[in-house]
């Protein structure tokens, strides 16, 4: 009898247990990210000065990021022309994404990592993949870790399944995704949140197969991403539709935010951008609702919490090295010169 009550109290607790396993909710802190570092690699993949406006584009992106607290330690920024300092430029060393020159996305710190003819696809997919040549300097690596949040926004021309690269190569969505799968496969990402503003871009992602990977795009297959508009000053369109909804929505958040990624990816309603914002969330485990948006464009910093006083203005002193009383100084002396005067001069011939 009492083996008996045994199994019952024993059968009672694991279905008690059970029980309230099932019907407690997962906390929210579950679906957030266990990363450990941000990197963000922005590229703008056309040149010529009617162009300006994918510089402008890329620009802002990267402004919004550094702001958020990406430093530029791990942000790669490929801009194939330099508009700053072009000769139509009007206003030199300046680069505005807005007519009315509210904000100077140039600004006085940009740090370039690849500029002009060194923004190619060859150089993209080496800097992806980690297979850059030995004398390589750091800051055109990308040196990221499985426990890496990566933002990788691309802006420039393109069709169906090609983003063109300075109007004389073009890399593919196949060459895109198998980049992608050789970066998983050698642990380079934790999760990939993938942005490409350009014409039919949502083409760019479909043939993705890697996971934790979230990707949106400016515009669906078949629709052109267009233009915002033109600065009468400069006579060209400066910045693109998609981005500049883009950057408004990230001109309010802050480090601290608590925005979403489904917050930002519908940013840019068909109503605004005249195009369709695609977006593809099947690779990606996480819910949007409960991913903070600083998870990719904000940064993580490790921080150690003590309650020990510390005293920074201690520091420590040299030890002098105990003196050793027993033992005596080593005496030296001279050896005795050779005796040149006993030496026969002697003549050889």
């Amino acid at each position: 009898m009492d083996l008996f009550n045994r199994i019952y109290c024993v059968l009672f607790t694991i279905a008690t247990v059970l029980s309230l396993t099932y019907s407690i909710e997962i906390p929210e802190e579950f679906q957030k990210s266990n990363h450990s570092n941000n990197w963000a690699v922005l590229v703008d993949t056309s040149r010529f000065w009617f162009n300006y406006r994918h510089v402008a584009n890329v620009l802002s992106i990267y402004r919004s990021v550094k702001r958020l607290g990406i430093p530029d330690s791990q942000i790669i920024l490929m801009i194939s022309d330099d508009m700053a300092c072009n000769p139509r430029n009007p206003r030199p060393a300046t680069i505005f994404n807005n007519a009315h020159e509210q904000i100077n996305v140039y600004g006085d710190d940009v740090e370039v990592d690849y500029r002009g003819y060194e923004v190619s696809v060859e150089n993209f997919v080496r800097l992806l993949t980690g297979r850059v040549p030995p004398d390589t300097p750091r800051s055109k690596r990308l040196l990221t870790d499985e426990g890496s949040n990566i933002l990788i926004y691309l802006t420039g021309h393109g069709g169906d399944g090609f983003l063109k690269f300075q109007d004389s190569e073009e890399i593919t969505s196949q060459e895109l995704a198998d980049a992608l799968e050789q970066m998983w496969e050698k642990r380079r990402y934790n999760e990939i949140f993938f942005i490409i503003d350009t014409c039919q871009a949502s083409s760019m992602y479909e043939k993705f197969y890697s996971p934790n990977i979230l990707a949106t795009a400016s515009s669906l297959v078949g629709e052109d991403s267009l233009s915002h508009h033109v600065d009468s000053a400069i006579g060209v369109y400066i910045i693109d539709r998609y981005t500049y909804y883009v950057l408004e929505f990230l001109e309010n958040v802050h480090p601290n935010s608590k925005r979403t990624m489904s917050e930002f990816l519908a940013v840019c309603p068909k109503s605004a951008c005249l195009s369709t914002v695609g977006v593809r969330r099947d690779l990606f485990k996480r819910d949007p609702d409960k991913v903070p948006i600083t998870d990719f464009f904000g940064s993580v910093r490790p921080v150690i919490i003590t309650t020990d006083p510390i005293d920074i203005l201690d520091t420590p002193k040299r030890k002098k090295k105990p003196e050793n009383k027993t033992k005596s100084p080593v005496k030296r002396e001279y050896l005795p010169q050779f005796p040149v005067h006993l030496v026969s001069n002697t003549k050889t011939g």
